[in-house]
């Protein structure tokens, strides 16, 4: 199954009243769950700090040492930069204030422009440039204020 059938779902999926669809083809197994706490809003979006990480990534194995998270808002593509080869818009250990733009998050064609929470130091960063990811996974790690 190729990306394009896999965004057709989606867009499919986001259209439907499911709460959770699997498809198996051969040896590729996809699965799509809706989450009824988390809504696709329009550009830029602005994500939630949350209490409890949702770890679902192979990079993602690690606890954070903190509770700052910043979870995906959305299902899509994870970016980096606004281009390939372009500077990303974050690093580990930079400073970020409340509103910058930290990643983009590419779905069902769109490119969302994600945005900081709050202002503070970003630690860690979870997922990989042009990595898929699932509404809810954790993409980012403020550093704890002391």
């Amino acid at each position: 199954m190729d990306i394009e059938k896999i965004f057709s779902l989606m867009e499919k999926a986001e259209k439907s009243s499911f709460s959770k669809i699997e498809i198996q083809t051969g040896d590729v197994k996809v699965c799509l769950e809706r989450q009824t706490a988390v809504t696709a809003a329009p550009v830029p979006v602005t994500l939630q700090a949350a209490e409890e990480p949702q770890i679902t990534t192979e990079e993602q194995t690690q606890e954070p040492h903190n509770d700052d998270l910043l979870l995906a808002p959305i299902s899509g593509v994870f970016y980096v930069a606004k281009e390939p080869g372009a500077e990303p818009f974050v690093k580990e250990g930079q400073h970020v204030r409340k509103g910058d733009p930290v990643c983009i998050i590419e779905a069902m064609k769109m490119m969302n422009e994600i945005c900081a929470p709050k202002s503070g130091v970003i630690e860690r960063v979870f997922v990989k440039d042009s990595h898929a990811i699932s509404a809810g996974d954790t993409l980012f790690a403020y550093a704890r204020e002391s």
